[in-house]
């Protein structure tokens, strides 16, 4: 039994949001036939998580495929008395999503995507150069991404049972190489429609957007098959009893970069990994329990690896902004692109 607060998850409950991370558009009746249950039944579950925001069904769309390939993570050190207010300065920055007041070396650092590194420049010189209270800024650049998960269930093993071999689960949540994949208008639109409601049915997409059914179920067939876009249930790592949340910058050998970055993939607890330019050499993003067990991974599982140098830690304080569900939305109103259609925000079970 995981607790957290008010909230009491049971075996079947991690059963259902385990299906759900792995694809958030099933069916009830698909979801009631793998977890051997009514299918009255699997919805009322299911409904009865994303009621208690315990999950929700969102959109995670590859930055790659709308040019977003350049990507930093800046740590800013401002003055206590500015702090919230610099912060919420940078939450209003379109090309800034994720927002973090931290403990560590900086007191915010922020994500920051962009098409090319000269928006980066424009970023660091003219935005934040506009906000008070900011003394200092260090930016690292991200190179190559080895790992980017939301699962939090498949990364944090709390599911037992899977028949697929650890190797299997770790390779699925890699980030796979992107063709020269492009997306049209209607892909785009269709694109904003999902984060709006990843779950609303092919019939209505193709009325929304004026195609036939058969027409709209092949493009989405096409966006999920060649993973432009994924549809999952984001669950709160609250609810699954995670209460620390670290940014861990590790140093290693030259020689040993990416051979350390592979096996930091395999590690629980670990949710993405990056190969960087900056002060650190790869950025992984964690998550535990207690101060204990972030101590003990520490010591244990990055102590064991031999190749590491040193690692620097940065704690969450306050998550101010994530906006990745809706990256394409911000992305197009930022370049005055199609508007994204009002909706649910995910949280029917159908």
């Amino acid at each position: 039994m995981v607790q957290h607060t008010d909230v009491d998850l049971d075996d079947l409950d991690l059963s259902i949001l385990r299906e759900m991370e792995a694809d958030g558009r099933q069916s009830i009746s698909a979801l009631a036939k793998k977890l051997v249950i009514s299918r009255a039944y699997a919805g009322k579950r299911l409904q009865g998580l994303l009621d208690r925001d315990v999950t929700r069904i969102v959109t995670f769309t590859d930055p790659r495929v709308l040019g977003l390939r350049t990507m930093a993570i800046v740590g800013i050190q401002v003055s206590l008395a500015d702090l919230h207010a610099a912060a919420d300065r940078l939450r209003a920055l379109p090309s800034v999503h994720l927002v973090m007041i931290t403990a560590g070396p900086h007191n915010i650092v922020i994500e920051a995507m962009f098409t090319d590194p000269k928006e980066l420049s424009g970023l660091l010189t003219r935005d934040l150069g506009s906000i008070p209270g900011i003394k200092s800024t260090e930016t690292t650049t991200v190179l190559e991404w080895r790992k980017m998960s939301f699962s939090y269930l498949a990364s944090s093993g709390l599911v037992s049972g899977d028949p697929r071999q650890p190797e299997a689960l770790a390779s699925e949540r890699s980030v796979a190489p992107i063709s020269d994949t492009s997306v049209d208008e209607l892909d785009l639109m269709l694109l904003q429609e999902l984060e709006a409601d990843g779950r609303q049915p092919v019939s209505d997409l193709a009325k929304k957007l004026g195609t036939s059914r058969a027409y709209m179920s092949s493009r989405l067939q096409r966006i999920l098959d060649q993973h432009i876009a994924r549809v999952v249930a984001h669950t709160n790592p609250l609810a699954l009893g995670y209460g620390i949340f670290a940014m861990i910058g590790i140093k290693v050998l030259p020689s040993d970069t990416n051979a350390i970055a592979d096996k930091l993939r395999y590690l629980p607890n670990v949710n993405g990994v990056v190969i960087v330019a900056g002060r650190h050499d790869i950025i992984i993003w964690t998550m535990f329990p207690t101060p204990i067990d972030l101590s003990g991974f520490l010591e244990k599982e990055l102590g064991g690896i031999p190749g590491i140098i040193s690692a620097e830690c940065t704690i969450l304080l306050e998550l101010r902004k994530m906006s990745f569900p809706y990256l394409v939305r911000s992305h197009l109103a930022a370049q005055g692109g199609p508007k994204a259609g009002k909706g649910p925000q995910g949280k029917q079970a159908r």
